[in-house]
C-alpha cells in the first residue's frame, strides 16, 4: 500500500480549513525515531483507499520534502472524522522504530465452518482484534482463526493461536477468542459472526471541538 504526501508548511485552524477546502487533508507522521512532520495529502486519492486500510496494514508514505523523496514504512493509527458530514478531517500515520518491537492491534479472520453451526449452534466471536507486540517487519494484516472443529460448547483460547515466531499477545491465554453457543431452546439456526478488519482509531468532531483543537 502505498500513500503519496507533502510536507504541511501551514498550520492552524483557518489555514488548515482552506487545505481541506481545496480538497486536501492535513495529517502526521511521528514516531520513537522521528520528530513530528506535518503533511498534507490528496483527499481524492486517500478515499480510494481508505477501505483497504487497517491498523495492521503497512504502508509505505512517499514524502516529497525539499525536493526530494523520502519513504516512510508507517502504519494508519487515528482518524479524525467530521460527525455532521463525514469529512475526513485529520490522519496520524504512526513510524516504529527499526529493529524494535510494537505493540499494535491484529484483527482476527474466521475461516471454515463449525460443526456446531450445522448443529444449530451459535457462533460468537469474543475477540476481534488481538493485541500483540511484535517487529514492525512482522505485523500480519490479519490473524487466522479456523473454527471448522468447534462443537456446541467448544472454544477457542488465545493460547490456541498459530502466532508467528517472535509475536508475542499481550492478553492472557486463557481468554476466549471465538466460541460455539447453544440455541438454547430457540429456533435452529446458523448464524456466523464474522470479525470486520481493525480500523485506526476514528474520532467523529463537531465544529465547536473542531476549532478548538491545534492543527
Amino acid at each position: 500500500m502505498e500513500i503519496k504526501a507533502a510536507v504541511r508548511e501551514v498550520t492552524g485552524k483557518r489555514p488548515v480549513r482552506r487545505l481541506r477546502k481545496q480538497g486536501f487533508i492535513p495529517g502526521v507522521v511521528y514516531g520513537p525515531d522521528v520528530e513530528p512532520i506535518n503533511i498534507v495529502l490528496e483527499a481524492n486519492q486517500f478515499k480510494k483507499l481508505v477501505g483497504k486500510i487497517s491498523e495492521s496494514v503497512p504502508i509505505k508514505l512517499v514524502l516529497e520534502r525539499e525536493g526530494k523523496t523520502e519513504v516512510f514504512d508507517v502504519f494508519m493509527k487515528k482518524v479524525q472524522i467530521d460527525k455532521v458530514t463525514d469529512e475526513i478531517l485529520h490522519i496520524d500515520f504512526y513510524k516504529p522504530a527499526a529493529g524494535r518491537t510494537m505493540k499494535i492491534n491484529i484483527p482476527v479472520k474466521i475461516v471454515g465452518k463449525a460443526i456446531g453451526v450445522e448443529k444449530g449452534g451459535i457462533l460468537e466471536v469474543m475477540r476481534n482484534e488481538i493485541p500483540v507486540e511484535t517487529l514492525p517487519t512482522a505485523v500480519l494484516e490479519y490473524i487466522e482463526v479456523d473454527v471448522s472443529n468447534l462443537d456446541v460448547g467448544d472454544s477457542l483460547h488465545v493460547g490456541d493461536l498459530k502466532l508467528p515466531e517472535g509475536m508475542k499477545t499481550l492478553l492472557s491465554k486463557d481468554e476466549v477468542v471465538v466460541t460455539v453457543l447453544s440455541p438454547a431452546g430457540e429456533e435452529e439456526e446458523t448464524s456466523v459472526s464474522q470479525a470486520a478488519p481493525t480500523e485506526p482509531e476514528v474520532i467523529k468532531k463537531g465544529k465547536k471541538e473542531e476549532e478548538e483543537e491545534e492543527e
